[in-house]
């Protein structure tokens, strides 16, 4: 017959080891009927697999209405995460961010609703269109609200300019659309400026310039851009000959440049900014000579991390708010110099 002292040790033992197992282990319960009873319980599909989450309202004053954020809570062994699709309400969410929590009883994750699916050809020989015909969700936001919406050609022609910033699933049928390419946009066309893997692991943020359509090469009724070679869309292709039939010599102008090296450019200054400090960031030459900024391009998703003080067209100078959720984010800041964007990647520390 045992004593109760050795009954009491293995009923605790049942409980937990030692005392911060035993308080983990009733947070784990706590979670566990939370998720068996609550009416916010829905099937759904994640990243294909048939599944139950937990979805619950996100207020709207955080994002300034611009789209129906929610939150996703699933349990541990749910296999989610940053860029994963859910199927849910009859509609096609995107994880965007994932809360790393203090006691991980379980995960929780803020989803946005996607807007418009994107179609691009992945094989122009084949007519392959990516992700099996279906083409990939994406939240488009129109960015043209932080530039001037035109561009200007010479000294008096002015050009539409809209710019849309795109999040997208990082994978590799979306890492390899390279910058120049166009696609197809609720009716009109855009082409990729930007492609930016660093600020949000698992998206990535294409930033996208008003294009004209070209009935020659679009394909108006798939809504896909560049479906067909140019000359070809009638079944032609393209035709390499001069007007007398033969084929033109290829000239050879590989000596007509200058032997100098091409002079490249990058932005300059502090990779680590924090709170409520001021810095500036520069566009160099290799040469060692300032580049000349055509725009600055500092758009954000979610409220901008700090503040511009001052723009030129060499550099720019901005202040990181003092707000101390945002230490651990990273930020960029591009530039365009003769119509290559380039950017610096900022990782926001701590004030002190």
């Amino acid at each position: 017959m045992s004593s109760f002292s050795t009954s009491y040790r293995r009923k605790q033992k049942i409980l937990g080891d030692n005392r911060v197992t035993r308080n983990y282990n009733r947070q784990l319960e706590e979670f566990n009927l939370f998720y068996r009873d609550t009416l916010t319980r829905h099937d759904c599909v994640i990243d294909g697999v048939p599944t139950q989450a937990v979805f619950q309202d996100h207020s709207q004053s955080n994002n300034k209405d611009l789209s129906d954020d929610k939150y996703v809570v699933v349990p541990n062994s749910v296999e989610v995460g940053v860029g994963s699709y859910i199927e849910w309400a009859d509609e096609t969410w995107m994880v965007f961010t994932e809360e790393y929590k203090t006691i991980p009883t379980h995960q929780q994750l803020k989803i946005k609703h996607t807007n418009r699916r994107l179609k691009w050809l992945t094989n122009k020989n084949s007519k392959l269109i990516c992700n099996f015909g279906k083409g990939w969700p994406a939240y488009v936001q129109n960015q043209t609200l932080y530039t001037l919406g035109v561009s200007f050609a010479g000294q008096n022609i002015a050009l539409a300019n809209a710019k849309m910033s795109v999040y997208i699933k990082d994978i590799p049928e979306t890492r390899a659309v390279k910058v120049g390419t166009r696609l197809w946009i609720a009716g009109q066309v855009y082409k990729v400026e930007f492609a930016d893997y660093v600020s949000r692991p698992g998206l990535v943020n294409w930033l996208l310039d008003e294009d004209t359509k070209n009935p020659e090469t679009d394909n108006f009724d798939l809504e896909i851009a560049d479906y067909w070679v140019s000359g070809s869309k009638n079944g032609e292709k393209p035709n390499d000959k001069d007007e007398n039939g033969s084929i033109p010599p290829v000239v050879d102008d590989s000596h007509s440049e200058s032997d100098k090296p091409k002079v490249k450019w990058n932005i300059e200054g502090e990779l680590k900014a924090r709170l409520g400090h001021t810095y500036v960031y520069t566009a160099m030459n290799s040469d060692g000579t300032k580049a000349s900024v055509s725009e600055w391009i500092i758009g954000t998703l979610e409220d901008s991390p700090f503040y511009v003080k001052e723009k030129n067209e060499h550099s720019i100078t901005v202040t990181i708010k003092d707000i101390y959720k945002l230490v651990g984010q990273t930020v960029t800041i591009a530039a365009k110099v003769d119509d290559e964007i380039k950017n610096i990647a900022i990782k926001i520390i701590k004030k002190f």
